[in-house]
């Protein structure tokens, strides 16, 4: 297997390169699954008998991912618990190269071919058959796009045509250029892709999207509101109402999706203790941390983060402690992360 530490000249993009080359055939996917397994589940059929190869050649642009995947033909699954369990808010953004796939995103049936952009949102589930392929794959964290798209509706939604076209020029001219682009120019890059693919996205919403310009921008000055005021216990829809300029019932149909204000205000508490949780900086007791986040009982916030995460907040702590601490007792340094180290690390600051 090629070294998957990551490689760094001097000013450039932090860079990380996995590949199954060399692995005997019998250990190539159960490494790849393993690889892989932060976020997805992979698997193959049980019959299949040609030799896996798989491969990862990717770049950290601060608060986007930039990579190029190789890999051999098999489904990818991410379910509801794994969505709960990780709390990533990221979408993955898909150009296939060559190859392709079929599946299930939520509710929506999709097929992806050569030259075509899928967008999947990781906060819902999600099921491919994918052909052997080759990709270039954004992961993009959801408050980025959200400011310039309604994200709601957009798991299994696929460029195709010259939109499809402009954005994959787009992002192999940037491939190109990635390792030798200076580290001070990666906002620059993370900027344009961001906004031209919701250029490009924006125009395939409109003949169905069921938020008028006017409606996007109540949601997102409510939900800056409802940022701003995490901290009080009691965050009415009065108030989130008032903020936005919205009627109380046009309030309700803008976070319909979201499952309610009362629980998008919920998720949003639960994330941000999270956050702090998962930083080994922050020293505040359990108690504290939920208190500052709007939590009136401690035991509350308790039961509510483990029915979305699936562990206690004092788990996560101490998961995270264990983590970040190598047997010298120092933070590890990031010259020796792995890819799926990194995809963790974006795990950890999912907002």
């Amino acid at each position: 297997m090629t070294d998957p530490k990551p490689v760094r000249t001097h000013g450039t993009l932090p860079h990380t390169r996995f590949s199954t080359a060399g692995l005997p055939s019998a250990d190539a996917f159960d490494i790849w699954h393993d690889a892989i397994s932060v976020v997805f589940d992979a698997s193959r059929e049980a019959a299949a008998d040609d030799a896996f190869q798989a491969e990862v050649d990717a770049f950290d642009l601060g608060e986007l991912l930039f990579s190029r995947f190789a890999f051999g033909a098999q489904r990818f699954a991410r379910t509801p618990h794994m969505a709960r369990r990780d709390g990533m808010d990221h979408f993955v953004i898909h150009l296939y190269r060559s190859g392709g796939y079929r599946g299930e995103a939520g509710a929506r049936s999709l097929e992806l071919a050569a030259g075509e952009i899928s967008l999947l949102d990781l906060a819902k589930p999600l099921v491919t058959q994918a052909h052997t392929s080759d990709t270039l794959a954004l992961l993009i964290p959801r408050h980025l796009l959200e400011p310039l798209l309604p994200t709601d509706d957009l798991h299994g939604h696929v460029l195709r045509g010259t939109a499809a076209a402009l954005y994959c020029d787009h992002l192999l001219a940037l491939q190109r250029r990635l390792p030798t682009l200076p580290a001070c120019d990666a906002p620059i890059a993370v900027r344009a892709m961001v906004e031209l693919l919701a250029g490009l996205v924006r125009p395939d919403l409109h003949g169905d999207a069921t938020h008028t310009a006017q409606q996007e921008l109540a949601l997102d000055r409510a939900r800056r509101y409802i940022e701003a005021h995490l901290h009080r216990s009691r965050l009415a829809p009065e108030d989130i109402r008032a903020a936005a300029a919205v009627s109380r019932a046009s309030l309700y149909r803008l976070f319909e999706s979201a499952g309610g204000v009362a629980h998008y205000v919920l998720t949003r508490r639960l994330e941000r203790c999270r956050q702090a949780l998962e930083n080994p900086r922050d020293r505040r007791l359990i108690s504290e941390i939920a208190y500052a986040h709007g939590f009136a009982s401690e035991a509350h916030f308790c039961r509510a983060f483990r029915q979305r995460y699936g562990l206690t907040p004092g788990d996560l702590r101490a998961r995270e402690c264990a983590a970040a601490t190598q047997p010298g007792g120092s933070p590890p340094s990031a010259s020796n992360d792995t890819f799926d180290d990194w995809i963790r690390r974006f795990q950890r600051s999912a907002a």
